[in-house]
């Protein structure tokens, strides 16, 4: 359950004219990845309306701690080594960019 105050992750990934497809792929990875990790409370990742928009990944986490967590696994690690961030740089990502917040409100309409 999502409350007040977690830690939440705001990445935006801009693919380079004509890579749109390969940057959603990296964006499914990267959603995949998070998915698996102890201590995620939400992940959802928005395609954008228009190629020349960023794809959108926001994570809502139990602590920080859990994020930094996630950061330090083998396959996150792997994921984001310098030579797997420069490759997809080199083919796909134009530009990235991460902030981070806290949950102020949530609410759910019950079913």
């Amino acid at each position: 359950m999502i409350e007040t105050g977690q830690f939440t992750l705001y990445a935006t990934f801009l693919a380079h004219q004509g890579q749109y497809e390969q940057m959603k792929a990296i964006c499914r990875d990267s959603l995949a990845l998070t998915k698996a990790a102890p201590g995620v409370q939400q992940a959802i990742c928005l395609e954008p309306p228009k190629p020349e928009k960023p794809f959108v990944i926001i994570s809502i986490w139990r602590s920080q701690d859990d994020f930094q967590a996630f950061l330090k696994s083998p396959p996150m690690q792997e994921f984001h080594s310098k030579t797997a961030v420069q490759q997809m740089f080199d083919t796909a990502m134009q530009d990235a960019t991460a902030d981070f917040y806290t949950v102020m409100d949530t609410w759910v309409i019950p079913h």
